[in-house]
């Protein structure tokens, strides 16, 4: 049982730091409303860009302003 845990630990380590790169490489994604048809100038979630940031890219720009703010 404990080598399962391990590999599993191994590879959701490794998901995780591949997925932080995805992020830093590439911050922004398709978005997901407007994708099937490319740009659509009434989408609120994208403001008709058909681009948002990724999910990784939200969280790490809260935790830095976060700690900017708290810091200060």
């Amino acid at each position: 049982m404990t080598p399962v845990l391990v590999l599993l630990g191994l590879c959701l380590t490794v998901v995780t730091l591949c997925y932080l790169a995805w992020c830093a490489v590439s911050p922004w994604g398709t978005c997901l409303r407007c994708a099937p048809g490319g740009k659509n100038r009434t989408c609120r979630a994208c403001k008709g860009t058909g681009m948002r940031p990724r999910l990784g890219w939200q969280v790490w720009t809260y935790l830095t302003r976060f700690h900017r703010d708290g810091t200060r």
